[in-house]
């Protein structure tokens, strides 16, 4: 009863690039549904139910976080496409135009929050009349008072520049799939670093309709030499049976893409797999996962015995992370092809 005159949610910010690249990595739809708990948000869209993407955004995020648990869920549904574009507001909560995987491109499928008008969230100066100046940045205030009320966002461009309130219209939430990922099933559990699977996505032919992802454990049976493949081709294949490796298959137009992964020190950081894994998804969900790549340092792929498949991306740590902590988690959950799809 004390905590009933009082907001659900605030939270603060002096930069909002960090919440805004979180959110842009799931703008696979322009409505989504958010969870608030003590430990920050869960921000969850889906795609026609067979594609789930989470972002789980810490409180470390915000310079300030205040959460009164409502008698109810704090869940509502809300347009993420307009969140993006009031973050954005003064053109200064990064670009969402760089780093468009090229089948993204061909397509012309449009990103929540695209045509923001932004530059490089990299780029830590900008220039006015030919000189440059320091930084700017966004700050943001995030209200919401609960169940019936909309979320309230003032943003101010720089602690002594203009500012400005949106308002977005929340609505109770349609029942999400968010199928939960069986860790005592799993076939296959790797960590690697992120460029190495944003520069394989990035590779893949635009006309491929399906990815295969391929697991051996190690010690597998060393495959026969190829006629005409040179010693050291041979070498390598036999070191990778030996030691393990991933594959990913991409199936196009003009053939297969086949990119090899070996279990060695300097690509894997993790590498689990007892028997061999070999599951087919859609293609077009892979593409989304380019997006959410940019700027983030690790992977953790896990693949269920049925083919359930869970992609964590993991962004950089920041100083407000304690140990064990994060600053934020992109999670792509998916099911995989049948056999005769």
């Amino acid at each position: 009863m004390a905590n009933q005159d009082l907001p659900v949610l605030v939270a603060e910010t002096n930069d909002v690039r960090a919440f805004a690249r979180l959110l842009r990595g799931i703008g696979l739809k322009h409505n989504a549904v958010m969870e608030i708990s003590e430990a920050g948000f869960a921000v969850t869209v889906e795609e026609v139910r067979t594609l789930c993407a989470i972002a789980w955004i810490p409180t470390n995020l915000f310079t300030s976080f205040t959460y009164n648990p409502p008698p109810t869920p704090a869940t509502f549904e809300f347009s993420l496409d307009s969140l993006l574009q009031c973050l954005n507001i003064f053109g200064n909560a990064g670009s969402t135009s760089t780093n468009v995987s090229t089948s993204s491109v061909k397509s012309k499928r449009r990103w929540a929050g695209e045509g923001e008008v932004g530059g490089d969230e990299e780029n830590e100066e900008y220039v006015v009349n030919g000189r440059k100046g320091k930084e700017r940045r966004t700050g943001m205030r995030m209200e919401w008072r609960g169940l019936g009320y909309d979320l309230n966002v003032l943003l101010s461009d720089d602690s002594r520049g203009p500012t400005t309130t949106c308002e977005l219209r929340t609505v109770e939430p349609e029942e999400l799939m968010n199928a939960q990922f069986d860790q005592d099933d799993m076939a296959l559990y790797l960590i690697m670093k992120s460029e190495w699977l944003r520069d394989a996505l990035f590779d893949l032919p635009p006309s491929c309709t399906r990815i295969t992802l391929i697991a051996t454990p190690p010690k597998a049976p060393i495959p026969p030499e190829q006629p005409g493949a040179t010693f050291s081709s041979n070498g390598r294949r036999g070191h990778r049976a030996e030691v393990g490796q991933f594959k990913i298959l991409a199936e196009g137009d003009f053939g297969i893409t086949e990119l090899d992964y070996p279990n060695d020190r300097e690509v894997m950081d993790k590498f689990d797999c007892a028997e061999k894994v070999k599951f087919s998804y859609n293609s077009s969900h892979f593409a989304l996962l380019h997006r959410a790549l940019h700027q983030s340092v690790k992977i953790c792929l896990q693949i269920e015995k049925s083919g359930f498949l869970c992609v964590q991306i993991m962004m950089p740590l920041n100083n407000n992370a304690g140990v064990g902590g994060h600053s934020g988690i992109l999670e792509f959950k998916m099911h995989a092809l049948e056999e005769d799809d």
